[in-house]
């Protein structure tokens, strides 16, 4: 961003930054503006990603591209089976 923010760029901004969140919160992408940089980010966790745009349409295009690694399903651990020792008798009065 070039020059000196005017009033509407910030509301502008907040309302786009809203409708980011909004769109890729549900997804486990966390979405801001950078008032330093002007530019919009967004950081998934899980699969410890860091992407930035331009713009709006930039940062939903990036995310949008972005396609995670599937990772294989992990087998549930493998138990020993349960020998039991035998029911006693009841006893016979």
């Amino acid at each position: 961003m070039t020059g000196a923010l005017t009033a509407t760029e910030p509301a502008a901004i907040g309302w786009e930054l809203a409708r980011l969140r909004r769109t890729y919160r549900p997804h486990g992408w966390t979405v801001w503006h950078g008032k330093a940089t002007g530019q919009y980010w967004a950081a998934h966790t899980r699969a410890m990603v860091l992407l930035c745009g331009e713009s709006e349409a930039d940062l939903a295009a990036a995310i949008n591209r972005f396609v995670p690694i599937p990772h294989p399903p992990v087998p549930a651990p493998r138990r020993p089976s349960l020998n039991l020792p035998r029911r006693p008798r009841p006893r016979r009065a």
